[in-house]
């Protein structure tokens, strides 16, 4: 990564600047007990363990995978999934990330590529974000998703910005770090949540730099 040329940096959401944490807890146990009701028997240490081998195979959406694996119905898994919903007011941003943003936006444009549901603005400015954030491409809004590699295209547009100028900093290697790299941005892996467990690519897929937390991302771009 050559710092010199950044202009922008561009961070995921989920796991990367936002805790889940807890709501993915909340659906580990509301997967087990609506799976229960219909005769099956997981403990949420079991489907926590198999959700980090989806990650560790990028399985594209870790939890419908170890559902279609673990409960061969189809009407089972659809009846599971009508009493199981996502605790989004359960997300909590993590404690470093507001200050992280403060001070990267004082040399850099900050810009967010997420795979996220409706209102993704509204939640950027109850978090205190927004006023660091100039260019916002949220996959419900935008009619997209990580790793479609226009997605990333569409938010180098927004910004003016060419891939070799742009850093993309997440948690996945399979939605942020590949299809990054492939575009000819530079890429940063924060091992924050499931996703750690993904294995590394080699060559040029491989992340630029990599960091257990966004704590340690400062050091990466301020003297």
């Amino acid at each position: 990564m050559n710092k010199d040329q950044i202009r922008w940096i561009f961070f995921d959401l989920g796991e990367t600047l936002i805790d889940e944490s807890a709501p993915i807890s909340e659906s580990i146990r509301q997967f087990t007990e609506q799976a229960a009701l219909l005769g099956y028997t997981f403990r949420p240490d079991q489907v926590q363990a198999a959700l980090q081998e989806a990650y560790r195979k990028f399985a594209p959406f870790p939890m419908r995978s170890v559902m279609e694996a673990w409960v061969p119905s189809e009407e089972h898994r659809a009846q599971i999934k009508r009493g199981m919903t996502y605790r989004k007011n359960m997300e909590r941003p993590f404690p470093s990330a507001l200050t992280l943003l403060q001070s990267l936006s004082r040399q850099y444009r900050i810009g967010i590529i997420a795979n996220q549901g409706p209102g993704t603005p509204a939640r950027l400015e109850t978090y205190g974000f927004s006023p660091y954030i100039s260019v916002c491409c949220a996959s419900a809004e935008a009619g997209m998703e990580k790793p479609d590699p226009r997605f990333f295209l569409m938010a180098l547009e927004q910004a003016q910005c060419r891939p070799k100028q742009a850093v993309m900093i997440g948690d996945r290697i399979d939605n942020d770090i590949i299809p990054a790299k492939r575009l000819g941005m530079s890429a940063i892996w924060v091992r924050q949540g499931d996703a750690r467990f993904q294995p590394i690519p080699a060559g040029a897929e491989a992340p630029d730099a990599i960091c257990e937390t966004i704590d340690e991302i400062p050091a990466l771009f301020i003297p």
